[in-house]
């Protein structure tokens, strides 16, 4: 069993993210990004293509760019797949999390859904957190 997590956006941001996640995670995690529009093939080709190149045992857990976009709804077709998990919203902290998940055993259902509302409690108005007079950097 192997584990991949793929980044998939409109145009660079899958780019970015899968850059910035080997970056802070050391590249720990086989990252694939998927960065759509930036040819011409069509997205449902670009999906099918990846998609077909896993094994059957493989983990694949896709992060996608927008809910209604058109990279989320060709993922959607394959989110009956084995061992396959899709989210939309995608952003550091979610993806830092799927990194450092321990390998070996496959993450479940409910474990997801966690990571998933801890990278959304790492959206922040900074603008609402108290000041401690510290100005300083790290």
């Amino acid at each position: 069993m192997k584990r991949i997590l793929v980044t998939a956006s409109h145009h660079k941001m899958a780019d970015g993210l899968k850059d910035t996640l080997n970056f802070v995670s050391g590249g720990v995690q086989e990252t694939i990004a998927l960065s759509a529009y930036l040819d011409n093939q069509p997205v449902e080709e670009a999906v099918d293509e990846l998609m077909k190149g896993f094994a059957e045992e493989d983990e694949v857990i896709v992060l996608t760019d927008l809910t209604s976009g058109s990279v989320n709804q060709q993922f959607f077709r394959y989110r009956n797949r084995p061992h396959t998990h899709i989210v939309s919203g995608m952003n550091l902290p979610l993806a830092f999390q799927v990194a450092m998940e321990p390998h070996g055993e496959y993450i479940t259902v409910e474990r997801m859904r966690e990571m998933v509302e801890e990278a959304k409690n790492e959206i922040k108005y900074v603008n609402d957190i108290a000041d401690d007079g510290d100005d300083e950097d790290e």
